[in-house]
């Protein structure tokens, strides 16, 4: 079981040369902001399961929450008060 930092050019997956043994690991090495983590398990390529994806979205945004405003969404870290 491994990640791979993963994007896509031309339709076609490009991914790193790395085996990540963590999701974190793999999401240090995306090299495009539009850039993702595919997993590895038993020789297949898989997306990432529940878990997985909370570990990534911790990586790229970590305590940062989504607020909405009166109808206008935003991105605040966590420890921002809404009062």
């Amino acid at each position: 079981m491994h990640y791979y930092a993963a994007s896509t050019d031309s339709g076609c997956l490009l991914v790193c040369d790395h085996e990540h043994q963590t999701v974190i690991s793999a999401a240090a090495c995306m090299s495009c902001a539009a850039g993702y983590v595919v997993a590895v398990e038993n020789g297949r390529l898989r997306a990432l399961n529940e878990a997985e994806e909370a570990e990534f979205q911790h990586a790229l945004y970590g305590g940062m929450v989504e607020r909405v405003f009166k109808g206008i969404a935003g991105i605040l870290p966590a420890k921002w008060s809404l009062s």
